[in-house]
Parts: structure tokens; sequence; C-alpha cells
């Protein structure tokens, strides 16, 4: 009997855009300034890019799952 072939492993970089692409598609990723108060952005952005590319959680949301509030 043959071994099942392994699915490849998966991008992490592919997996990281797809991630980034759909917290900006529901509002939760948001570009800041590296110097900007992140306590003045509405409460459904969740996550923060830096100019340097830097993608940081700032808050969860309230229901823990994305679109439900």
């Amino acid at each position: 009997m043959a071994d099942p072939t392994p699915e490849p492993a998966r991008d992490r970089d592919a997996e990281s855009r797809l991630f980034e692409e759909r917290l900006e598609q529901n509002g939760q990723l948001v570009d800041v300034a590296a110097d900007e108060d992140t306590s003045k952005l509405p409460a459904t952005v969740t996550h923060v890019r830096y100019p340097d590319g830097t993608v940081k959680r700032i808050r969860f949301n309230s229901s823990g799952y994305p679109g439900r509030r």
C-alpha cells in the first residue's frame, strides 16, 4: 500500500498577506504614521500597519468573530 502524498506546506508570507487583506476588507487594519496615537482610531480597527510594514494588533473586537459586534 502506498503512503499518501502529504500536502505541500503553505507559504507563510502568502498566508500573512491573505490575513492582512481580509483585515483591510473588514476595516480592521489601517495604515498609521510611526508616531500616531492609535487610541484615537475607531473601535472597529484591531490592527495597524506602520510605515516600515510592521503590523501590530492594538485591540480585540468584542465578540471574537470578525464582522460581529
